[in-house]
């Protein structure tokens, strides 16, 4: 059994998801649940995430990862997919295991029996096809006026924490199945965790794989290890 370092605040909501939904995992296997929650600055990851800055995007949640350890964490995890894009960088300063949200696309990918998707999230996630987790070959690429409407749609949602708003949903539901039926997709990568929670209570109404959940099973794998 090993204490899990949880890094939050990225945004509130998707902190509080990742928390409750590690919990509801451990009291299924009557385990229990050790967990440290470190919050993090959204607004200063975001920047540096925009920037590309991976060397203080890697300096700061390493930092974040690397008190974690001081409080006894064993593995630490980030409840957010954008950062990733300084994994790397992050994992240099750590002095911690990081498990990594990268690592369960391509099995989350096979498990599903998908080969082609459409990827929603922030702007870095859809462009760089979740840092190169998900092959050229199965990404469908949203048109330039839809990829900018889910990156400030997402950053509305993660911001202010909404959750099944109906508009939102609406549109995302329009759009998920145009690219089903226009391009060809056979789902959609929910690759941002505040979009997990936002579907939390109620669920998208086209096939989609949630990587947020995917990433909160490898947790807890490792974490019962």
């Amino acid at each position: 059994m090993r204490k899990i370092g949880l890094i939050g605040g990225l945004a509130l909501r998707a902190g509080i998801f990742y928390y409750e939904q590690i919990q509801k995992r451990f009291a299924a296997s009557q385990a229990p649940l050790q967990l440290v929650l470190s919050h993090a600055d959204v607004l200063r990851v975001l920047s540096y995430v925009a920037a590309e800055d991976r060397i203080a995007l890697g300096a700061y949640l390493g930092g974040l990862a690397n008190e974690l350890a001081d409080a006894g964490c064993e593995i630490v995890a980030i409840s957010a997919v954008a950062p990733h894009i300084a994994i790397s960088d992050i994992t240099r300063v750590a002095r911690v295991p990081l498990i990594s949200i990268l690592d369960a696309v391509p099995a989350g990918l096979a498990a599903a029996g998908t080969d082609r998707v459409a990827v929603f999230g922030n702007r870095a996630v859809m462009h760089t096809r979740v840092f190169g987790a998900v092959a050229k070959q199965r990404d469908i690429s949203l048109d330039r006026d839809d990829l900018d409407w889910v990156h400030n749609t997402y950053a509305e949602i993660a911001i202010h924490g909404k959750r099944a708003t109906q508009p939102e949903m609406t549109e995302f539901s329009r759009l998920a199945n145009r690219l089903l039926q226009r391009k060809n997709a056979q789902a959609i990568l929910l690759a941002g965790t505040d979009l997990s929670s936002f579907y939390a209570e109620h669920q998208p109404d086209f096939p989609h794989i949630d990587l947020a959940q995917l990433h909160i099973d490898q947790i807890v794998r490792h974490a019962l290890a």
